[in-house]
């Protein structure tokens, strides 16, 4: 399984990419940066997202997040705030940081679920 994981903070991205290691997943596109993850959206369609909604320079993944559900890639949005006061798109999964292994893998299987219908 591919999956994308856009997080802007070095030191959280390399965490939570041992965990998604340690989770089974091995295609790991990981990206710093919304255009980054835009490129390898580009490049490979992913099987599921998890994407930080705030990045730097004020910009959030909210669109690219939408864009991946209408193709119908299962997102997982992961947020510092209160998920309740997210406009995120309902289709996703939201969890907040800071994200227990347990907690990634409960998401992860919820957003892949849903996405199966």
């Amino acid at each position: 399984m591919r999956i994308l994981y856009l997080e802007d903070e070095a030191i959280i991205a390399m965490e939570t990419v041992e965990t998604l290691r340690e989770m089974g997943f091995e295609q790991i596109d990981m990206a710093y940066s919304l255009p980054a993850a835009e490129r390898f959206v580009a490049d490979a369609r992913p099987d599921i997202a998890l994407l930080d909604v705030n990045l730097s320079h004020g910009r959030t993944s909210f669109d690219l997040g939408s864009r991946l559900l209408g193709e119908g890639v299962p997102v997982v949005f992961a947020t510092g705030y209160a998920s309740s006061s997210l406009p995120a798109d309902p289709r996703a999964t939201v969890i907040e940081k800071p994200v227990t292994p347990s907690a990634l893998e409960r998401a992860l299987s919820q957003a892949a679920g849903a996405a199966e219908g």
